[in-house]
């Protein structure tokens, strides 16, 4: 008996991170189309966070993405 990942097993495996990441940047592009606001309130649950909160997040979340994409730049 071998313990080895067989090549199947390994592109199923690389097939399931590649539609979990796509799956990732399509809810992050969604978001990222929302004011932030909206976002907030989307993302809002009961005891959670307030939507002051949450707007001030992803305001920041935001601003960081956006000095990253400068910096590769």
């Amino acid at each position: 008996m071998t313990t080895a990942p067989t090549l199947t097993a390994a592109r199923d495996r690389a097939a399931a991170i590649t539609a979990a990441a796509r799956a990732w940047r399509h809810g992050l592009d969604a978001m990222d189309r929302m004011t932030p606001a909206a976002a907030a309130r989307a993302c809002y649950q009961p005891g959670g966070p307030s939507l002051a909160e949450l707007e001030t997040r992803i305001r920041a979340d935001r601003a960081a993405r956006t000095r990253g994409h400068r910096a590769a730049a």
